[in-house]
């Protein structure tokens, strides 16, 4: 059995707007602070929680709107639902399975051949009462129709009692102590493993018989005698009921429960010889122990014959990497995944940690952010899987895990922008840390996908392409490319796809349709002023072009001398400019360059063609990271703000705007 689907009304952060949380074996949860993420598992825990103070409702758990007069509530209410379904039934018929017989009168069936499920709703009133606190009442029901159904009173049967353990969650808050769950208290991780263990009958009496002896032999000790008349002495001064009168040292325990209570973890060898207790460890160790203690937990459950162990157990960690090392994270998901993959269990975490949330596929990532005071939960939105684009952009969310937290993130092509952006940023100010802001390379490819993972997760970007004029694709094939995929996003509006054109002598406005955009790429590349115009336009739409090519070349371009400074030996000069070889050199860089053997770059200046020899041998000749690394060490930031290409500065400073920042910084 497990939870899919989790349906949260008015309970803390979430709003009367039900939220619908799908739930996997491994569900992580990632946003800002007090965007929901704890809401959400404590939600969890007052359905499942082992402690009747973990199910008990308080009235902080009710939501009240922002803009709702406190004083003036007489009455609040709350709703909080686990779908569950069984698997198991898929490959096991319901005899076979011990699961279902428990819950077989409350499944819900909907229609013939499809798997039934089962509903468990949790129902809390608030009402104004004599004292701040007011009353509550809370139910859990099982809900016995299908979702959409009417409901009426006779659908809703209260859950049992004994079946209110037959799921039970783990939790472990951010702010914890581990070594208090390893302890054997009542409902923690040892206790729940020594109940499943079978005792002898006659333990408790063959205990008290072999520790008798080590009783006797303390008490023979003269001074323990003192210290047991002096404390009876002193005791009898201020009570003087028979029942009580006298007190005795216990120097053993000679029950079963007591020698369970005293239970201790150590760990041998250390340095010195002696053995460490599990409180000794550091904190972080302590964390890795307890999540081994769990795997240990479900691992014996599920091979003890025990009528009353829970059939589903949920782990709930928030922020798993608190106390741990950075090379240790991988360990940790490795050890949630391994229990989650367990047939009795699953995982929820909550992390701020990229490098935890980079191992955990996008599929079981739910995102959550505030949205007028109240938290909306969000999946993350990849291509269908049969599209090629599917792999890619997972891939590249995984690369770059950094891009949820991020308040601005920046789509660019590859690794140059990568360098150059953060520099050119810099200089205007403008930190990648203090803001929150990533860089995260597609290389041009599938940006759709990503403008609309980025929209559903409520995160501004600005996106930085490449023009790449005279390559194939390039160009006009650009312009297409991109005014088809702000389609997809149905972000081209009607001033967007607005030109003016003239007809008879006077300008009109014309709208183009998408179909005509879709022949953009046979335009005449000649026609450059009219290409300007698209880019102008699409600049509006957050979309930025380097041009004429790429920004390498853009970047050559102003700091010619930096860039050339990078080669110990540049292109090997030729005098006569007008002479065979130098045409011949000329022509194969032009090549080169537009990645064509029939390239004529018709629409660069000739300034512009003897540039392609430098980048032939800068850029394609070697790799691009390591010469703008080390031409820009050499460029001083003034220079860098007054000479960088004319675009990279509009996009400076249109970053600039989505941050807050003034145009004056």
């Amino acid at each position: 059995m497990i939870i899919t689907e989790l349906y949260i009304n008015n309970f803390r952060s979430f709003g009367k707007d039900e939220q619908v949380v799908k739930i996997d074996d491994l569900t992580a949860l990632i946003g800002a602070n007090s965007s929901g993420k704890t809401s959400l598992i404590t939600a969890l825990l007052r359905l499942f929680g082992q402690k009747n103070i973990d199910r008990t409702l308080v009235k902080t758990d009710f939501h009240i709107p922002s803009n709702a007069a406190i004083s003036l509530i007489k009455e609040l209410n709350l709703s909080i639902e686990a779908k569950i379904i069984f698997p198991e039934l898929e490959s096991q018929s319901p005899r076979e399975i011990e699961t279902i017989p428990e819950f077989i009168k409350h499944l819900v069936i909907e229609q013939t051949g499809k798997a039934p499920y089962l509903r468990i709703r949790l129902k809390g009133k608030w009402l104004q009462g004599s004292s701040p606190e007011g009353n509550i009442e809370q139910e859990l029901y099982y809900i016995k129709v299908p979702y959409g159904d009417n409901e009426e009173d006779e659908d809703l049967v209260k859950v049992p009692i004994h079946h209110k353990n037959l799921i039970q969650m783990m939790y472990v808050p951010a702010m914890r102590n581990p070594t208090s769950q390893l302890k054997n208290a009542s409902g923690t991780l040892l206790w729940r493993i020594f109940d499943g263990i079978k005792w002898p009958e006659k333990l408790d009496e063959e205990i008290e018989a072999l520790t008798a002896p080590i009783e006797d032999l303390f008490m023979g000790v003269e001074g323990i005698k003192n210290v047991q008349e002096i404390l009876n002495a002193q005791w009898n001064k201020y009570h003087k009921d028979r029942r009580y009168s006298n007190s005795n040292l216990k120097f053993n325990s000679n029950t079963l429960d007591d020698f369970l209570k005293n239970v201790e973890i150590l760990f041998n060898p250390s340095v010195d010889g002696n053995a460490i207790k599990v409180e000794e460890l550091g904190d972080g160790l302590k964390s890795l122990f307890y999540i081994t203690l769990v795997s240990a937990l479900l691992e014996i459950e599920n091979k003890q014959d025990k009528k009353d162990k829970p059939l589903l157990n949920i782990l709930a960690i928030e922020e798993p990497e608190n106390h741990i090392s950075q090379h240790l994270l991988g360990r940790v998901v490795r050890n949630l995944k391994e229990i989650a993959q367990k047939d009795n269990a699953q995982v929820i975490l909550s992390s701020h940690n990229s490098s935890i949330v980079g191992k955990i596929d996008p599929d079981y990532i739910r995102h959550l952010q505030i949205e007028n005071s109240e938290s909306i939960v969000n999946s993350i939105t990849l291509p269908e899987k049969s599209e090629e684009a599917y792999t890619y952009i997972k891939e590249a969310v995984k690369a770059y895990p950094d891009l949820y937290f991020s308040k601005l993130v920046v789509l660019g092509e590859g690794d140059s922008e990568e360098i150059i952006l953060p520099k050119l940023l810099n200089a205007s100010d403008i930190f990648l840390d203090d803001f929150n802001i990533s860089i995260v390379p597609l290389g041009g490819r599938h940006v759709n996908h990503m403008w609309k993972l980025l929209n559903d997760l409520s995160i501004p970007y600005v996106t930085l392409l490449d023009l790449d004029r005279e390559r194939n694709g390039g160009g006009w094939g650009r312009i297409k490319y991109v005014l088809t995929q702000l389609h997809a996003n149905d972000r081209t509006s009607e001033n967007l796809l607005k030109v003016k054109k003239t007809r008879s002598g006077k300008k009109t406005d014309y709208i183009y349709t998408m179909d005509e955009i879709e022949q953009f790429h046979k335009r005449d590349v000649e026609k450059t002023a009219n290409m300007d115009m698209w880019i102008n336009k699409l600049e509006i739409e957050d979309v930025f072009f380097s041009y004429p090519l790429d920004i390498d070349f853009s970047m050559l371009k102003e700091f010619e001398e930096e860039y050339h400074q990078t080669m110990k030996q540049g292109p090997r000069d030729i005098e006569d400019e007008n002479s065979t070889q130098f045409n011949k050199k000329l022509q194969s860089s032009i090549h080169a360059t537009l990645k064509s053997s029939t390239a004529l770059a018709k629409t660069y200046s000739d300034e512009e063609k003897k540039i392609m020899i430098w980048y032939n041998s800068l850029f394609l000749g070697r790799g691009k990271p390591s010469t703008h690394i080390a031409a820009l060490a050499d460029i001083e930031t003034t220079k860098l703000l007054e000479k960088a290409p004319a675009e990279l500065i509009r996009l400076a400073n249109r970053i600039r705007e989505k941050i807050g920042l003034s145009e004056g910084g």
